[in-house]
């Protein structure tokens, strides 16, 4: 009886000590973590030439960003994904309008600024997209807290794309 009571209590002793230990290492994570998405609106216009017609865009894009701890190596990275469903063009001549589809992700060391640079299909608002897709460019200056993976300002453009 005595020796079940003795392994009982290193039982309870372990487990309370791995309790203590566990809550110490997750109060020493940052707190924006994995999982944790940090967004912002940013302001977007410009313009895609090209036949048939130059596209004019406006509106705003959602940029989220998250850090993504490294186990392995200890320095963060940034996640940030790009969303450009927000922006529309319409046609210099035609005044067609034109949409944008879908966010993009892109990963990067952790830094205090970023220039993102994205392309990114569009196609006429009202068609599925699987013709007549287009491709313009849009680029993203970013200032981020590295502590928190928060945007603390951002501007953003679109062009034709550089191929």
């Amino acid at each position: 009886m005595k020796i079940r009571r003795a392994l009982l209590k290193s039982a309870v002793l372990s487990a309370a000590v791995a309790a203590v230990g566990g809550a110490a290492w997750w109060a020493s994570e940052p707190a924006q973590a994995v999982g944790v998405w940090n967004t912002s609106l940013v302001a977007v216009t410009g313009t895609v030439s090209g036949a048939p017609e130059s596209v004019s865009f406006s509106g705003d894009a959602k940029v989220g960003t998250r850090l993504a701890p490294d186990p392995d190596f200890g320095a963060p990275s940034l996640v940030v994904s790009i969303d450009l469903t927000g922006v529309s063009g319409v046609g210099s001549s035609t005044r067609t309008k034109y949409v944008i589809m879908g966010p993009e992700i892109v990963q990067k060391r952790l830094a205090p600024s970023y220039t993102v640079e994205i392309t990114f299909p569009f196609y006429k608002s009202g068609t599925d997209g699987t013709t007549g897709a287009r491709s313009g460019a849009a680029s993203f200056t970013l200032d981020v807290n590295p502590g928190t993976g928060t945007v603390t300002s951002a501007t953003g453009s679109i062009a034709s794309p550089g191929l």
